[in-house]
């Protein structure tokens, strides 16, 4: 299938509760406007794809929850954002005042580079106007951002201010993505193992797999979602040596000794690699810089110091075999899940994700 994109960007809806942030991602993204609607409880997304300079970015836009009580979720996606629009309502003193408390939490938790802008929303209601636009241009300015007033409900500057932000992360982090984007195609080009069974016979080492049911979880949800899901297998030596095997006989040892009884992965099973220390690899270096820890366990890291084999040492690394990272469509780090979460538990995640990308 072709390529639907050529870079993926990560932008970040802020401000406080009501200022708007849903309504101008629904116009942008869905043309659609609705005068009422539930508050955002905790983190959504909507991607839409642009095309800029003749390059085809794919926007994965999040929509943020204005309330005290989610800032400390909200925040832990503060660092893999790459772009943030900062919104405030021109009918609320308030939320234009708290714009401040805003940009700060970008500048403390958010990664260097980001781009930011700043947006008075609900221009339509000029008659209940509290911020003047001189304010707006002002405070921008303190900050080094660009500001754009609008309106969802008439659709104002609504895809002006989204693309000029796009524009704004594309040319500040164009190099790199295409660095990376170059590394990923390459490794998945060169490192499969299909096709490497029978170039080694039967295993003299029995190599001790983890967890038979995560082998067959993961076969089962590969069946299950044949077209749309694709899984992937990466191993790895640096948990309890367990996988001290040569890459040939990785397949014959899924084969005859756990799961055993003639099992044969129905996904895609990589050579090994170092997933943490010096050498590890770009794609994980990058799904754990975009995906710290697991979000169903965000303290536990290995206990044992006699596991701890690699260096230097890492509040992100992963803390042993059967870490499982949820990946979007688009090839954007989604959801990383430790060791204890069963494989199969995944799926209203996966549903969710192509039910939010679906064609």
């Amino acid at each position: 299938m072709a390529k639907q994109y050529d870079v993926l960007l990560r932008l970040l809806l802020l401000g406080d509760s009501g200022v708007g942030k849903t309504c101008l991602l629904c116009r942008f993204t869905d043309n659609e406007f609705h005068s009422s609607h539930i508050s955002t409880l905790g983190v959504d997304f909507k991607m839409k794809t642009l095309k800029i300079d003749g390059i085809k970015v794919r926007v994965q836009i999040w929509d943020t929850a204005g309330q005290e009580r989610y800032q400390t979720i909200t925040k832990q996606y503060y660092r893999r954002a790459q772009g943030f629009i900062l919104v405030y309502d021109i009918t609320s003193s308030r939320s234009f005042q708290h714009i401040v408390k805003w940009a700060s939490d970008v500048d403390e938790f958010a990664l260097d580079q980001v781009q930011r802008i700043l947006v008075g929303n609900k221009a339509d209601e000029e008659q209940k106007r509290k911020v003047p636009k001189e304010q707006g241009n002002k405070l921008a300015k303190t900050y080094g951002m660009e500001f754009f007033e609008t309106s969802a409900c008439t659709n104002c500057n609504i895809n002006e201010s989204f693309t000029r932000l796009t524009e704004l992360v594309l040319h500040a982090h164009k190099k790199e993505m295409d660095a990376f984007q170059g590394s990923i195609n390459k490794y998945l080009d060169m490192t499969s193992l299909e096709g490497e069974q029978d170039k080694e016979d039967n295993s003299q080492k029995a190599c001790a797999w983890t967890t038979t049911r995560d082998y067959s979880q993961l076969n089962l949800l590969q069946s299950k979602y044949p077209h749309r899901l694709v899984v992937l297998g990466f191993p790895c030596n640096q948990f309890g040596y367990q996988e001290n095997c040569s890459n040939g006989e990785i397949l014959n040892s899924l084969k005859y000794v756990r799961p055993g009884d003639g099992y044969q992965p129905g996904f895609t099973v990589f050579e090994k690699c170092d997933v943490n220390g010096t050498n590890t690899h770009p794609v994980f270096a990058y799904l754990k810089d975009k995906l710290p820890y697991p979000d169903d366990d965000p303290h536990t890291l290995i206990q044992d110091p006699k596991f701890l084999i690699w260096s230097p040492i890492s509040r992100t690394d992963i803390s042993w075999n059967f870490e499982k990272f949820l990946v979007g469509p688009e090839g954007e780090p989604f959801k990383r899940y430790s060791k204890k979460f069963e494989t199969i538990n995944i799926e209203p995640d996966i549903q969710r994700l192509l039910r939010l990308t679906k064609t």
